[in-house]
Order: C-alpha cells, then sequence, then structure tokens
C-alpha cells in the first residue's frame, strides 16, 4: 500500500499493483449508469448531525460523487475540488474556465466533467492532473432555472454527455478524441443514462432521444407541451428500470416509455408544475416536482399516484433512495426525509445560511410570506435568485456508509452522519 500525502497530511490509502493504482469502480450522478439512484442502505439518523463542512467560493448547483475514499464536486468558484471523504480535509483542486455545474463521472482512475467554458476535462483521480480536454461548441444558458450543465457518463471506454451547442457527444475515454456527435434541436444539459445497447438523453428542443451506441437514432419522442411551455423542455436525465425509461418534462408530465421502441406506456400529469426527476424503489418511483411544493409517489408500472406529500418550495436533484426512505434539499435550504411506506416527510437538517435567512420567505407557521408578490412587484427571476440566500440545495445527495453528503447554494460541500 502507498501514502500519498499533501501539505505533510496524510490523505488516502491507496491499493497499488503492478502496472500502478488499482483503478476505482465507476460511479456517476445518481450512482449509476441508470440513474436509478437507490441504494439498499438505510438506518440514516433521525436527525444525521454535522460530520464537516467544506466551504468553497462559489454557488454548488451540482452533486458530489464519492469514490474510494474521496469525495468530488464542482464549484461556481470554477474548480473542481477533491476532499477525504472522512475528515473533508481538501486533497487537491483543478481550476477550470467557467462555473462547474455538472457532476462527475469516475471510471478507470479518472475524473470526468463539464465546465461552463466549453470543455469536457479528464483528470487523474488521485493528483488532480489534467489528460486531456475536449472542446466542444460552447456552452449557454437556457434561463434561469437551467441550473445543471450535462453530467458525463462513462461505459466501455467512451464517455456521453450534452452540450448547450445543442449536441450530445461521445468521447473517447483515454485519449480525448471524438466518436461521434448528435445535433438535436436545442440545449442538452440532462445527464444521459445507458444501457448495454443505447444511450438515452432528452433536450430542450421537447423531443427525447435514444440513441445506438455508434451515434445513429434508434428512436424519438416529442413530449405534449403545455401552454405555457409548448416545447415540452426536457431539462432533467431520465430513468430506466425493467426496460422503461422513466423521465420529467416542463410541460407538466411525468412519461414512461418501452425502452427498446420508444411507445408510450403511460403519462402523469401534475397540474401546475414541471416534473423534475424520478428515482426508483421496487415497484414505485419518487419523482421531485418545482411549484407544486409536493413529492410524487407513483407506481412505475401504471403511474397511478400513491401520495403527494407536501414540502415548503421547489425541488430540483433527484431523491436519494435508501430501503424504505427518500432524502432531498429544496430551495429553503433544509434536507428532507421522505418515508416511502406512509408518505409523511420531515426535516432532518438545515443549512446555517436557512437559518438565517429563512424568515425573509417564509412565516412562523412555515408559509410563504404573504407580501413576497408585493415586494417582488411578480419579478419571479429575481425571487428565485434571491431564494438562493437560504443556502438553496440542489445537489442529489450522495448516501454512503450511514452518511449523506450535498452541497449547498451557500457554496459549502457538507457531509452529516
Amino acid at each position: 500500500m502507498l501514502e500519498l500525502k499533501y501539505d505533510r497530511r496524510p490523505i488516502i490509502i491507496l491499493f497499488f499493483v503492478v502496472g500502478g493504482f488499482y483503478p476505482l469502480r465507476g460511479q456517476h450522478l445518481a450512482r449509476n449508469l441508470d440513474r436509478q439512484n437507490n441504494t439498499s442502505l438505510s438506518a440514516i439518523s433521525s436527525k444525521p448531525a454535522l460530520k464537516w463542512k467544506f466551504q468553497t467560493k462559489g454557488k454548488l448547483f451540482s452533486s458530489p460523487v464519492i469514490c474510494g475514499d474521496m469525495v468530488f464536486m464542482g464549484s461556481c468558484d470554477s474548480n473542481l475540488y477533491a476532499l477525504n471523504k472522512t475528515s473533508g480535509d481538501i486533497l487537491w483542486k483543478y481550476k477550470t474556465g467557467g462555473e462547474i455545474r455538472s457532476t462527475v463521472a469516475i471510471e478507470a482512475s479518472i475524473v470526468y466533467f463539464l465546465s461552463a467554458d466549453g470543455y469536457l476535462y479528464a483528470l487523474d483521480v488521485y493528483t488532480g492532473r489534467q489528460l486531456w480536454r475536449f472542446s466542444t461548441n460552447g456552452e449557454k444558458s437556457y434561463d434561469v432555472w437551467d441550473y445543471y450543465h450535462s453530467s458525463p457518463a462513462v461505459a466501455d471506454g467512451v464517455v456521453y454527455f450534452g452540450s448547450g451547442d445543442h449536441h450530445i457527444y461521445a468521447v473517447d475515454a483515454k485519449y480525448g478524441k471524438l466518436v461521434w456527435k448528435f445535433l438535436t434541436g436545442g440545449i442538452v444539459h440532462a445527464a444521459p443514462t445507458l444501457t448495454a445497447e443505447n444511450v438515452y438523453v432528452g433536450s430542450f428542443d421537447g423531443s427525447f432521444y435514444c440513441l445506438k451506441k455508434d451515434g445513429t437514432l434508434q428512436w424519438k419522442f416529442k413530449t405534449v407541451g403545455e401552454r405555457y411551455f409548448p416545447k415540452g423542455e426536457i431539462q432533467f436525465h431520465a430513468v430506466i428500470a425493467d426496460s422503461i425509461v422513466y423521465f420529467g418534462a416542463r410541460d407538466f408530465n411525468v412519461y414512461a416509455l418501452d425502452a427498446y421502441s420508444g411507445s408510450g406506456i403511460w403519462v402523469y400529469h401534475q397540474p401546475g408544475s414541471w416534473t423534475s426527476i424520478p428515482s426508483v424503489f421496487d415497484q414505485g418511483l419518487v419523482v421531485t416536482m418545482s411549484d407544486s411544493y409536493s413529492i410524487l409517489v407513483l407506481n412505475k408500472m401504471d403511474g397511478v399516484k400513491l401520495a403527494e406529500p407536501k414540502v415548503p418550495l421547489n425541488t430540483f436533484s433527484s431523491a436519494s433512495i435508501a430501503g424504505n426512505e427518500a432524502f432531498f434539499g429544496t430551495l429553503d435550504g433544509v434536507i428532507y426525509r421522505l418515508n416511502i411506506k406512509n408518505g409523511e416527510v420531515s426535516p432532518v437538517f438545515q443549512t446555517g445560511s436557512s437559518g438565517q435567512k429563512k424568515q425573509l420567505f417564509f412565516n412562523e407557521e412555515g408559509m410563504l410570506r404573504g407580501d413576497l408578490q408585493q415586494k417582488y412587484a411578480h419579478d419571479i427571476t429575481r425571487l428565485f435568485d434571491d431564494y438562493l440566500q437560504m443556502g438553496s440545495v440542489f445537489s442529489t445527495i450522495w448516501i454512503e456508509d450511514k452518511c449523506l453528503y450535498f452541497g449547498s447554494a451557500d457554496g459549502a460541500i457538507y457531509a452529516l452522519e
């Protein structure tokens, strides 16, 4: 075994084999390439306490990924951070030319992520040394609620990702050379979801694409659209389970399609609210949403609603499921636990920023203040920007060894136990 040291402090123990470090197994946003975001771990403390907190200099919209003893997360201060999982000490950081709103993918001891500077980066996991970078035609934002950039998926020596230049890319994972690219009709900020044969990803053009691994189109599905969002934009990643692909869209619908043919299986309509991201448990889905201030529990075979517990504010990340519980954060800067069996939601942790600023937006009864409309003169863009003062949680929580890891708009990476 070999001990690496930075700043005279031991940071990680790694297995050494002939030819170099033993390659770490793949890790992605929502844990796996199917994006189900489900782990059998349970027994999370009813009131998890702060284990450590690491402060960056920018807002955090990406999600942490743990691989071995290291936590990886990008910040809007343009740095990718590698931290010690146990202590939160910094191991290394890498500066890019733009905000990092992409969650990393790790495969064969290489960490991949996108930056707002328009590059896909490949770094050595242990040192942060750049191995290569690949240039797209540039990033762009769709609107103020377009919080994330695409998070890569890596399989069989290829990195797949979407871009603000309207393309879906496949890049050689070792050398950073283009394998193929596919043009859609809009920005692609969803993370690709993979099976052995296909790549699945939605676009802000309102179409959901199934591509073969060679970059040719297998099938395409167009969302219904809605009066105020006629394109039916697809902002977030899909989930695949039992040959069915599930995803949400801005037209207030959750879609379930046959993964092989793209034919419809069911559609669930949520009045007045975008649907964000499904996560899978047993026979059901936990679906996060925005404007309805609630969480959906659906039967995954027919889309029948099983429960819809209320939450205080919008939820944009996916719910992380551990056994019969789901964990997620909202724009109010609080982490919540959903008991999937009885549909009850309870708070488990509040960021410091939330404790200081939540009274600016919520009254003593926990309801949004009635004077917000007058104060913001119906300027919803400014209102949502100010919500971030509460340390809003956009991260998909990573659950590991009974601990919860996430980032916040207050710029801090948190570990709870």
